[in-house]
């Protein structure tokens, strides 16, 4: 691979921490966070990235490198509140603040500090409507499904979500889950694809969704093959 890629990619690593434990490998050892610099042979669970990845996103994936080694500041969802946002605030979040910036969908969501919680001291260089912007997500059509044992459930697609990258949203994803459901009481499921070059899927696990299958992996322009993703399901009222 192009020396200037891995070595940009190192610099900012070593300057956070990180110690080179091999061709182009590293670790960060006090959160056990491992990075590397594709292609080549990869672990279950090492974050890796792609040099097209780091030309076009570099300032996001330094945010979410630097989120995954340091101490955030846990913020809870119950002193927020989830509302309806336009493509163009969603965009201006994402792009900034997700690795793989603004995706389209059909609904965009917004996790704001409503002004009776501003006290707390919460605060996001993004806001809506005057209101401190914490967390977007960002979910497609729903569609009536076919497969077996679910024929004729309403099922949703969260397509991506991503919070503000110096805090911990406790709760949010479930926040957004159930502000989802109530905009579309007659959803029956949510499926979501988590990248595996980026998220092991414990995160939404942890909050319901189960294991539906892995897609096959993902080519990218002509020469990048990704590990393809996580298919998950998270079942209302279960």
């Amino acid at each position: 691979m192009p020396k200037e890629f891995p070595n940009s990619l190192a610099h900012f690593l070593l300057s956070i921490g990180f110690q080179s434990i091999g061709e182009a490998l590293w670790l960060h050892e006090a959160s056990k966070v491992r990075v590397k610099a594709m292609p080549g042979d990869s672990q279950e669970g090492d974050i890796c990235i792609w040099e097209d990845q780091w030309v076009t996103s570099q300032l996001a994936i330094e945010k979410q490198l630097i989120a995954r080694v340091k101490p955030l500041r846990s913020v809870f969802a119950r002193d927020t509140r989830i509302v309806p946002i336009d493509a163009t605030v969603a965009r201006d979040f994402l792009d900034k603040e997700h690795v793989k910036g603004f995706l389209k969908g059909s609904l965009y969501l917004g996790c704001i500090v409503p002004p009776h919680r501003v006290f707390r001291g919460i605060e996001s260089s993004y806001n809506f409507e005057g209101n401190p912007l914490l967390a977007v997500a960002v979910f497609g059509k729903s569609i009536t499904m076919n497969e077996p044992g679910l024929a004729g459930c309403l099922s949703g697609e969260l397509i991506e979500i991503a919070t503000l990258s110096s805090i911990r949203l406790v709760g949010g994803l479930t926040k957004f889950l159930q502000a989802y459901k109530d905009l579309n009481p007659e959803l029956h499921n949510v499926m979501t694809y988590v990248d595996k070059e980026w998220n092991t899927g414990k995160g939404f696990m942890a909050v319901g969704f189960e294991k539906v299958g892995d897609t096959e992996p993902i080519r990218f322009g002509t020469t990048r093959i990704n590990k393809g993703n996580l298919k998950l399901r998270f079942v209302y009222g279960k």
